[in-house]
């Protein structure tokens, strides 16, 4: 068959295609039409598509009328294949009439506009002529197109189908001014890698042709386009390509020349693949050039690290703009700034700049000397925020002088936002990648390619260097990185173009500059330079950190590396062979603790982490166990990381893990220990770190299983591990154990209140007490002692992910808890005034409208002030001004009158019915909308909240992560330390601090007279002489008018009526045995007898008089005090006082005494160290209590009475002073039980008189 075009003819061979059905996009245009003539002639049956319905019919007439084609074997389908309800619907009518698809040719596009970078028109109103594309349109032409046709088609192609995408070679080359058309291309290029290996697994081949400039008319005049642009000679493109072809053809004359390819040598290699002789070829490049020696690919790989230490960035301004990226961001801020260079940070998603202000909230709480950075939204899309940025950028800094640009889609999201197929995804995503990732990237780097040369208010010395913009990759999506691919290969083309295009503008920018008369210094430019890096090539922890730092080096070196794609190895410590420490006093860590082993608790992160990770550098090996094994895994391979890099032989070795270990549970607490014994063979440092931060609640509002949960993880805990590890080292005759305590656990005989965390002060108190009253018992062995750190920069203090920082966190609580203060308040008062039911006051209140509720007339006036309040003092953008109560605030209000017993009926005490529940009869008629506090109000609060602890700070500065384990690392070399706390806090000093104190006088008559006629609760068993001698003082003495004894037993409540027959019979002493139900005991005491007014708290039972704390080196410790036994202490003197604590201090009028056990000259010194540990502890929660109850309506008066002293040689040694300390107990009761002065009276001794410790 003879084949003619317009300017060739050629003799062909036919059949190789036949019974083929062949769909040609565009098989109407210039090669289009050869391509289907060639078909037609190979005896397929051709589908041509194209937009043009008329330019389809007439060429397919002429096909029938001219060529001789069977109508049914030529088809015509108009199609916008940039439109994919149309493809789709083509794709159809193909199915219908011919059942099937062989062959998909998809050679379908346009030009694009011909303009330089800085010039290219993004939408429709930036359009000049000649141009009459756009660059979004260009990128749905050349990209689109490809893309929706092999999604409509791919479903309905058999085994041994083929697809042919045609591209070009100027995708891989310089192309001046031809960006919209190259780049979709390069893209295109990368979407037939992917597409071939996903549709390879169902039989069908995808491969790419790769024309080269084609011989006509129509190359040459956009070569002539093209030089004109460049400011070239005429030819000077053309020339430029036909020099790199390496085949040569005879011309007329005979001699060899060097010709671009013509339309029919295109056609053959696209009759071939589509023949069943390319049945073999899928996923490849097909280059129809004569030879041009054009790279597949321009990139290098990283062999080496990058040094910083002498990178000095001072003066440069970063611009880094990311889409919703936070960590990469971060990260790269974090290592620019180290560097001395100045960061903003931009971002495509507005959710991103959110989180990340947030962060930086935290991050300024915990620095009194941090500078933020500047923070622009900024969308490519959108040019107005882009010049407002850049303008924002450049008042502020000076820059930008370079950029680092990443995807717009990371992997921060809970959801992937591109999956791993390319057929099989839907309309959206690729029209927001197209949109997001190709078209937004261009758009960018023609804003910057603007910015840099056509801004005229730029000083002269604006740029020290050449502008330098660095694209960096996503790390590793899991998924094949078919997208990312994509992106690498449309980026590294539109870098090869900017690259050329700058190198050519700036020379001749720069010529005109010269020859131009100028009365004033010419503004000189530097072309600009273009890489990027590509991480998803590696899955390394050290992924980011490495990327960062080259990120750094390469603006700040001389060096220019000419390739453009910049690969992360593999493997970075064997590729690049070098053991370098990340920072330089690490090295002075060298050997000091070489040969020990540590196991470290809560070893993931944070302080834990870090003392981990100095262990190991140190020489020690190391356990760290944690929860979370995500993290866990995370941190030993850094570890790990850095002790190769150290030079430790064996690194993996060297750092082991436990996860999923949760020091709350026994069982796994044992699999721990064994576990780093089986390891390691011993253990030389036990670092109890791991805790939680506990309910973060007051004391009234805190649930008893949350008190519990937290001594457990917090206290309970480390006694367990200590009792585990205690004899093995004992056993290999040294060791030491580091509780990490806290500052808020206080100090050697001083508490420290820390309102709203009683839970975890009384934790970490306890931590400490248990280092000062057990050193004695395990030495000489083994040292014990604490670190006590204040607030640590870290990320527990600004946050990570969806959880707040400390700061914010507290903030918050501040507010819910001022607003649950003040509706609590104004309820009690209004029943005091009123005596309403407190069921009908909050009916009232529950209706939840402020407005409403400033209207109602039958409001009481307590709550109608209270309202008012709520209304002037609240922010007015707040639900909390609208609502008066969150959903949470009124079940935290509810639960408050239910314990504090205005909820209760005759019947609930007495057992035949349940106490009234709130949540059972009302619910806020109103929920309002989240957040109830505004960001503002939060952000307000944890500032205050901030510059208190900052203002409480000698060094006005948080120690970070790494201050407190270097400390900590340091302080464990000490052989000669034990029982102490060491306090790396950045010298916190807390103002209110409560002293232990020694009895001096004693209640006066007055305040002794005004316990006449008063009911007093005594809780307590087991001290029976005590509670004997106070019964009758308060009885026969004091005139109480009714005594409530609450006992735990049966027993222990008939042997006290026994002891006082006559008061009992009277009425006047009243017992209940609780057994084991204190709240329950109290309810009833409230109904029966009435609301007390002194409250003294003794413990039901004593301490184990028989066990040991520590059994000899080498014996067994059977009798040794086990878990099991240490938590039943904590349980009955420190849980079961909290208990009674927080019903009390919601009773108007109450007065509480919580007394710790009693120790005498019988005692062994076992039991005097647990008694001491039991008062320390304890103290902890009666100074925050005392505060707290400041805080709420009752201003209930909280006090301590310890019958032990810290000395044993002060301790009674006979019956005389036994009985002398019997009288200073009574005297030390009547002096805290007998009302208080309120702070009415005096504000001054309203505050000393509680809180206190006073030891008898």
């Amino acid at each position: 068959m003879d084949v003619k075009t317009a300017e060739h003819e050629v003799q062909l061979a036919a059949g190789r295609l036949a019974g083929k059905v062949a769909v040609i996009t565009g098989g109407a245009g210039n090669i289009g039409e050869l391509i289907t003539y060639r078909y037609l002639a190979e005896g397929a049956t051709v589908v041509i598509t194209g937009r043009n319905t008329e330019k389809l019919n007439a060429y397919r007439q002429r096909l029938i009328e001219d060529e001789g084609a069977h109508p049914e074997r030529v088809h015509a389908i108009q199609m916008d294949g940039s439109n994919i309800a149309q493809v789709r619907e083509g794709i159809a009518q193909i199915i219908e009439r011919l059942g099937r698809i062989d062959v998909l040719v998809n050679n379908a596009g346009s030009a694009g506009p011909k303009q330089r970078l800085p010039d290219i028109p993004l939408w429709p109103a930036d359009l000049h002529a000649p141009d009459t594309e756009t660059l979004v349109q260009s990128v749905g032409n050349l990209l689109g197109i490809t893309w929706n046709m092999v999604r409509a088609a791919a479903p309905y192609m058999q085994p041994g189908s083929s697809i042919i995408n045609v591209s070009t070679i100027f995708s891989r080359t310089d192309y001046y001014g031809r960006v919209p058309y190259v780049v979709p291309k390069a893209a295109l290029n990368a979407l037939s890698q992917g597409l071939a290996k996903e549709l390879g697994a169902r039989g069908i081949r995808v491969n790419t042709v790769y024309p080269g400039p084609i011989e006509s008319e129509r190359i040459r005049s956009v070569f002539k386009t093209m030089d004109e642009l460049k400011g070239a000679e005429d030819g000077t493109t053309a020339n430029d390509f036909l020099s790199i072809m390496r085949l040569a053809h005879q011309n007329n004359g005979g001699a060899p020349q060097k010709t671009f390819p013509t339309p029919i040598d295109v056609a053959n290699a696209i009759v071939f693949l589509g023949s069943n002789e390319s049945l073999a070829f899928s996923g490849h490049a097909f280059e129809v050039t004569n030879g041009m020696d054009v790279p597949v690919e321009s990139r290098t790989t990283f062999t080496s690290r990058p040094g910083l230490r002498n990178v000095d960035a001072v003066g440069k301004v970063v611009l880094v703009c990311v889409g919703n990226q936070v960590e990469e961001a971060l990260a790269l801020m974090d290592v620019l700034n180290s560097c001395h260079a100045e960061v903003a940070l931009t971002f495509r998603d507005r959710g991103a700049l959110i989180r990340t202000r947030n962060i930086f909230q935290e991050r300024r709480y915990g620095n009194s000397r941090f500078k933020p950075p500047l923070f622009q939204y900024l969308n490519p899309l959108e040019p107005e925020s882009v010049d407002e940025a850049m303008r924002e950028i450049y008042e502020s800094t000076g820059g930008p002088h370079y950029a680092i640009i990443m995807p717009s889609f990371g992997f921060e999201s809970s959801e992937p936002e591109f999956l791993a197929a390319l057929v099989e995804v839907s309309d959206e995503q690729v029209e927001r990648f197209m949109q997001e990732e190709i078209i937004s990237t261009i758009a960018l780097a023609g804003h910057l390619a603007r910015y840099w040369y056509g801004t005229d208010a730029l000083p002269i010395n604006f740029m020290p260097g050449a502008p330098h913009v660095l694209f960096m990759s996503n790390p590793d999506d899991g998924r094949g990185n078919l997208y990312a691919d994509m992106v690498r290969a449309a980026v590294e083309e539109l870098a090869r173009v900017w690259r050329h295009e700058s190198k050519l503008d700036v020379a001749r920018l720069n010529r005109e500059a010269e020859a131009a008369e100028q009365t004033t210094p010419i503004r000189k430019f530097a072309p600009v330079w273009v890489h990027q890096m590509v991480r998803y090539t590696n899955n390394e922890a050290e992924n980011l950190a490495f990327s960062c730092a080259w990120a750094a080096k390469l603006f700040n070196s001389d060096r220019h590396i000419s390739e453009i794609n910049l690969y992360l190895p593999k493997e970075i410590a064997l590729t690049t062979g070098t053991h370098r420490l990340s920072f330089g006093w690490a090295e002075s860590l060298i050997g000091l603790h070489i040969g020990k082993v540590a196991l470290i608790t809560g070893g993931s992160a944070g302080i834990g982490g870090q003392v981990g990770r100095l262990l190991a550098l140190s020489g020690a090996l190391v356990l760290l166990s944690a929860r979370g094994a995500d993290q866990l895994q995370q941190m030993r391979d850094a570890i790990v990381s850095e002790l190769r890099d150290a030079g430790y032989a064996y690194a993996e070795h060297r750092v082991q893990i436990m996860p999923d270990c949760d020091v709350s549970n026994e069982q796994q607490l044992t699999r721990l220990v064994d576990h780093t014994i089986d390891t390691f063979g011993r253990i030389d440092y036990l670092i109890n770190n791991a805790g939680i931060s506990g309910a973060e609640e007051m004391v009234i509002d805190m649930p008893i299983d949350a008190w519990r949960h937290t001594l457990q993880a917090n206290l309970i805990s480390n006694y367990s591990l200590i009792r585990k590890v205690a004899p093995l080292m004992k056993a290999q005759g040294n060791g030491y154990i580091l509780n990490v305590s806290s500052y808020f656990g206080g100090e050697k005989s001083v508490a420290i209140p820390y309102p709203n965390r009683a839970d975890y002060a009384v934790s970490k108190a306890g931590q400490r007490a248990m280092v000062e009253a057990f050193a004695h018992f395990l030495g000489p062995e083994v040292q014990i002692n604490a670190i006590a750190p204040g607030p640590v920069d870290g990320d527990r203090l600004r946050g990570t992910g969806e959880r707040p920082g400390l700061f914010k966190r507290r903030a918050r609580l501040i507010l819910e808890n001022k607003r649950l203060n003040d509706v609590h308040a104004a309820v009690v008062r209004a029943v005091r005034a009123t005596g309403q039911p407190v069921a009908a006051l909050l009916k009232l209140l529950f209706v939840n409208d402020v407005q409403s509720l400033l209207t109602n007339e039958s409001l009481p006036r307590q709550l109608r002030e209270m309202v008012e309040r709520v209304w002037n003092e609240s922010d007015p953008d707040g639900s909390s001004r609208t609502f008066l109560l969150s959903e949470q605030i009124a079940e935290k209000l509810g639960a408050r009158l239910e314990l504090g017993g205005y909820l209760l009926s005759s019947d609930s005490a007495n057992g035949t019915s349940e106490p009234q529940t709130m949540r059972d009869t009302l619910k806020l008629e109103v929920l309002p909308p989240d957040p109830f506090f505004t960001l503002r109000q939060i952000d307000r609060e944890a500032r205050k909240v901030r510059d208190g602890v900052l203002g409480m700070l000698h060094l006005q500065q948080m120690p970070s992560e790494i201050d407190v384990a270097r400390a900590t690392v340091y302080y464990l070399a000490d052989p000669v330390v034990s029982g102490e706390t060491f306090h790396p806090s950045g010298g916190l000093n807390f103002e209110r601090t409560v002293t232990e104190g020694e009895l001096f006088g004693k209640a006066s008559p007055a305040a002794i007279g005004r316990l006449r006629g008063t009911t007093v609760y005594i809780v307590g068993e087991y001290l029976r002489k005590y509670l004997t001698a106070l019964v009758r003082t308060y009885l026969d003495e004091c005139e109480v008018g009714r005594l409530v004894m609450i006992t735990e037993t049966e027993e222990a409540e008939q042997a006290i009526r026994a002891t006082f027959p006559n008061h009992a019979s009277s009425g006047r002493l009243c017992t209940i045995a609780s057994r084991g139900d204190i709240e329950g005991a109290l309810d009833a005491a409230y109904v029966q007898f009435g609301r007390p007014g002194p409250v003294v708290c003794t413990p039901f039972r004593p301490i184990p008089a028989s066990l040991a704390l520590t059994g000899p080196k080498g014996s067994d410790w059977d009798n040794v005090l086990n878990e099991a036994d240490f938590a039943a202490l904590v349980e009955h003197n420190l849980t079961h006082h909290f208990r009674v604590a927080r019903k009390i201090s919601l009773i108007d009028g109450a007065q509480l005494v919580l007394v710790t056990p009693a120790t005498g000259s019988r005692s062994t010194g076992e039991e005097f160290a647990m008694a001491n540990f039991i008062k320390t502890t304890l103290h902890a929660f009666t100074a925050t209590l005392g505060v707290e109850s400041e805080r709420i309506v009752h201003n209930v008066p909280v006090n301590q009475v310890d019958l032990t002293r810290r000395s044993r040689t002060e301790e009674p040694r006979n019956t005389d002073e036994e009985a002398e300390e019997l009288i200073r107990f009574i005297n030390a009761i009547l002096l805290v039980s007998s009302p208080q002065v309120e702070a009415k009276e005096s504000r001054y001794r309203s505050r000393i008189y509680r809180g206190n410790a006073i030891t008898v």
